[in-house]
């Protein structure tokens, strides 16, 4: 067996500490100096990079994945030509109604009172005042059918809505608020090509 003589195994110690110090040094992290004999050295501060992707490897997305609660409302990522959606109780539904939606006169837009909405709206006017004014604004629309249920003990109405195409619809929520109307919806995803 081969002993190295002591001059290569300090020419390949030296080697390697600069081939080490070479690679620390490529991932950005500063290699301490040593200072004089009895003298601490100091490491340098810590930074962490951000990961990057090899060529071909896919880049990673800014935004977290979103884990959907059963039962609970969850978002979905905003892709760019397509709306963003929610997936609620009642189905998968719009973010926001579309561009030409019709809006009650004089309604103002408001938060919803209960879970996720496509849209809602608060008016000073009577609930079945309302209710009557979104059966006939769609109809003359052309949605294919247009069902306004019986109210409800506090008074409110619900206009359930469908087209030509199976999968969308939407459910419109008219409810007394003293004096004035919560106007709320639920646009179906499916009216839109998503998810219904």
């Amino acid at each position: 067996m081969e002993v190295m003589p002591t001059a290569a195994r300090r020419l390949l110690a030296a080697v390697m500490a600069a081939l080490v110090a070479s690679a620390i040094a490529a991932c950005g992290i500063p290699v301490p100096t040593p200072g004089r004999p009895g003298e601490p050295v100091t490491p340098p501060p810590v930074t962490v990079a951000s990961p990057t992707p090899s060529p071909g490897q896919p880049t990673p997305s800014p935004q977290a994945e979103l884990t959907p609660v059963p039962g609970g409302a969850s978002g979905s990522p905003e892709v760019p030509g397509r709306p963003a959606t929610t997936v609620t109780e009642w189905g998968t539904i719009l973010d926001r109604v579309p561009e030409g939606f019709p809006v009650y006169p004089g309604a103002a837009g408001t938060d919803p009172i209960e879970g996720p909405a496509s849209g809602a709206w608060e008016v000073v006017a009577e609930a079945n005042e309302v209710a009557d004014w979104y059966v006939a604004a769609f109809e003359e629309l052309g949605w294919s059918m247009v069902d306004l249920g019986s109210p409800l003990e506090d008074g409110t109405q619900v206009l359930d809505l469908a087209s030509d195409l199976p999968e969308c619809r939407v459910q419109v929520t008219f409810r007394p608020l003293g004096g004035s109307t919560m106007i709320s919806v639920l646009y179906g995803a499916g009216c839109a090509g998503g998810d219904g």
